[in-house]
């Protein structure tokens, strides 16, 4: 085993797997990927120091480095119970500028403790939080990522459903339709 590469081998229950067997770690470069996406992003978001000018931009520059390592077709599948939905990287895109109108700012990283990847999959399990008019929503979320050739190809949020649903709708008390349609309005 390298230097660096601890990722390759796991002292499991019987003793080390077999040589080149992946297994998550937190050291692993999807690992690492997936806590510039999140970790970055919460870092931002903290510093007192930055306008908000200056926080737009440096956002906008960790998404677009964020982006460069999701497939152009990638398929995310949404939280929620109702407003449940799976769409392409076009709907991802739409997906995300919908709730930055449905919130201020997006959902925001706050913390993460706990973010493992291998060559295939990654899991990420943190604190996330969403504002709107005064109101915070706080809450504990996990995501899991499939990979192909250390790109990111396959995302599922998970997160209390039904309180997804109750804080997103309460934003458009009036919709009633399919979650696609709820996620892609206006933008």
């Amino acid at each position: 085993m390298q230097p660096g590469n601890n990722w390759m081998q796991y002292p499991g229950p019987s003793g080390p797997l077999e040589e080149g067997v992946p297994v998550l770690s937190a050291d692993h470069p999807n690992a690492l990927w997936l806590s510039d996406l999140y970790r970055g992003g919460a870092a931002i978001i903290a510093d007192t120091s930055l306008d908000e000018a200056e926080r737009a931009r440096k956002t906008a520059e960790h998404r677009a480095r964020v982006f460069e390592r999701i497939s152009p077709d990638i398929v995310i599948h949404t939280g929620g119970v109702r407003l449940a939905a799976t769409g392409g990287r076009e709907f991802m895109l739409r997906y995300i500028k919908r709730r930055e109108q449905l919130t201020e700012g997006d959902v925001q990283p706050v913390e993460f403790g706990l973010i493992l990847a291998d060559d295939h999959y990654g899991i990420t399990h943190g604190t996330f939080r969403n504002v709107r008019g005064g109101e915070v929503w706080t809450r504990i979320g996990m995501g899991a990522w499939r990979f192909e050739d250390g790109i990111a190809v396959e995302h599922w949020e998970l997160s209390n459903g039904p309180k997804w649903d109750e804080w997103f709708l309460a934003a458009d008390p009036e919709f009633e339709g399919h979650a696609i349609d709820f996620w892609t309005k206006g933008v």
